[in-house]
């Protein structure tokens, strides 16, 4: 099954009743809006204003802003009534060895993990395995370097931080683990085979959207921690584009001032992300692979979140600034470390603006510049030698085996990641 119907209000409630059953999935939540304010660095642009003159447009917007991930969430429903150890070995079982290995597998398991092992229609193979040759280069050179300005995207916006504020994230410990899991999905699907039925990226998809489903599920019922009419469903669809689908949209906007057309690498990329996307249980909205309507999707969830600071927004960037990746503690890891504080906060104050900057608390340095450069100039010379040597007869097998081992040494040194929410906020329910 695949979130496609524009009905998603529907959908919600038919597929997790206990969930979405009694909310009210017509309202319009603070966070959502429908005119640009001044406050939008978008607010001039005539594009995004025509979009939003479509009516049937921002309503369907609206429900993406409203919806979870039915599937995921009817499952985490029922993990309490279950016992955590019992459903999560269920779980685990499942995305290893498959469904049909589970027989005592209630039916909320098993719609979830049929979703899962069921190929869409449009999945390229040929250029998903490309695209994770590809990216394991990257990755192996450059992967730990835009780790943390990554996540620190995601706290501009106080509407989209909260669940991490909620749910304990404001430590430099529980920020690096957070990147942990998050990140290690993203670079387990570069290794060879990982997306497929019950490789490592396939299982690690599967623990992320059962713990996102936790979160969401826990948060819906404890109103006096999370204002629904405020903030909507917590970790919306609508809020996980920029994490899965950033750099798609990155390229899109290049394919369109290019004739509209991606590349064949491009391509290649664009089809790894989506597919991702749709393990980590996206709605079709988001998967497409037309740069318009990437672009278009992009734009109409900027153009629908009403931007808010939120003071805790500047903790959560601290925290996460100060996390530390690096399994070691020798001086040459504690230099990296600096150096990639150094880095991020130049690179975040480029994405964001200083003005943006500063009231997050990201205050930049002058040298900020050179540790960039230092991070930075090697990653893109040594990709640049390793792509000539890829063309020498025997060179291919030999660079990917090196990106490979190098990948694999990145997730090793990180730690495995548990992919746990806090199992005693979860038992609290309403309180």
């Amino acid at each position: 099954m695949t979130y496609s119907t524009r009905d998603v209000s529907t959908l919600q409630k038919s597929i997790a009743p206990s969930v979405y059953g009694d909310l009210d999935l017509d309202i319009v939540p603070e966070r959502f809006r429908t005119e640009l304010g001044e406050n939008s660095i978008i607010k001039d642009n005539p594009r995004i204003k025509a979009l939003l003159e479509d009516s049937d447009k921002v309503e369907f917007f609206r429900q993406l802003t409203l919806m979870g991930d039915p599937l995921a969430d009817a499952f985490a429903a029922i993990i309490p009534e279950l016992g955590y150890k019992n459903a999560r070995a269920m779980l685990d079982k499942a995305a290893e060895e498959g469904i049909d290995k589970v027989p005592e597998a209630p039916k909320e398991l098993v719609d979830l993990m049929r979703s899962m092992e069921t190929v869409p229609d449009w999945v390229d193979w040929t250029k998903i395995e490309k695209a994770c040759e590809n990216n394991r280069l990257f990755t192996a050179l450059g992967g730990e370097a835009i780790m943390r300005v990554a996540f620190m995207m995601t706290y501009v916006n106080g509407y989209q931080g909260l669940p991490m504020v909620i749910t304990g994230a404001l430590t430099s410990d529980s920020a690096a683990k957070r990147m942990r899991e998050t990140t290690s999905t993203f670079k387990l699907a570069t290794l060879p085979g990982a997306l497929r039925r019950g490789g490592e990226a396939y299982q690690s998809a599967v623990k992320v959207r059962v713990m996102h489903a936790m979160v969401r599920t826990s948060l819906l019922k404890r109103p006096k921690v999370w204002d629904y009419s405020v903030y909507g469903t917590p970790i919306p669809q609508v809020d996980q584009m920029g994490a899965a689908l950033g750099f798609n949209f990155m390229m899109a906007k290049k394919a369109l001032k290019n004739g509209g057309k991606f590349s064949a690498a491009e391509a290649c990329a664009v089809e790894q992300a989506r597919y991702l996307a749709y393990l980590l249980g996206m709605h079709d909205q988001f998967l497409s692979n037309d740069p318009k309507q990437i672009v278009e999707t992009w734009n109409m969830c900027q153009a629908t979140l009403r931007h808010k600071f939120d003071e805790r927004g500047k903790d959560l960037n601290a925290a996460t600034m100060e996390a530390y990746q690096r399994k070691g503690n020798h001086w040459y890891d504690r230099v990296i470390h600096r150096l990639d504080q150094k880095a991020t906060r130049w690179m975040y104050n480029r994405m964001v603006g200083r003005r943006t900057a500063d009231t997050m608390g990201v205050h930049e340095d002058k040298s900020d510049i050179l540790a960039f450069a230092a991070m930075f100039a090697p990653i893109g010379a040594g990709i640049g030698a390793l792509s000539l040597l890829k063309k020498v007869p025997g060179g291919r097998e030999l660079v990917d085996r090196y990106a490979t081992q190098q990948v694999e040494n990145q997730l090793n040194r990180s730690g495995q990641a548990e992919y746990r929410t806090n199992e005693a906020d979860y038992k609290m329910g309403s309180a």
